[in-house]
């Protein structure tokens, strides 16, 4: 364990977790893909189809952030994007099968990863470290 982190508060446990989390699913993946790429694709996953102005909304960074990383992405072959009959105004974003595929992996891969921090910890620890983190206290 690095001794920086005894001296850490919550919040900067919880990002330096955090941190290599995402660190260890990006390297398993293969994928280049930046953090705020994934979020996007994790966010498109859940709701199958965004325009850009939901996606900006909805990670918290402005539309021209967002607009950029949908372009990598278009570039990529991880999204396409989808007409909507009725609204000719907004552009909305799908997954494609390649981002389809990408966002499956790095399901697998983080599956993989809790199993390694249950066979470590414990499960009853992973079960009551999900509880607490999915409980309202922010």
């Amino acid at each position: 364990m690095k001794e920086y982190i005894l001296g850490l508060n919550l919040v900067d446990l919880i990002s330096e977790k955090h941190k290599v989390l995402r660190d260890r699913v990006n390297t398993a993946s293969g994928e280049k893909l930046n953090k705020t790429e994934t979020h996007i694709l994790a966010m498109l996953e859940l709701h199958a189809m965004l325009s850009i102005s939901e996606i900006s909304r909805l990670i918290s960074i402005s539309r021209q952030g967002t607009q950029k990383t949908i372009n990598n992405l278009l570039a990529g072959g991880y999204v396409d994007t989808a007409i909507v009959e009725g609204n000719s105004r907004d552009k909305h974003i799908v997954l494609t099968p390649r981002g389809a595929e990408v966002c499956r992996s790095m399901l697998e891969i983080k599956q993989n990863i809790e199993a390694e921090i249950a066979a470590r910890i414990g499960k009853d620890q992973v079960e009551v470290l999900r509880k607490l983190l999915t409980e309202d206290w922010l």
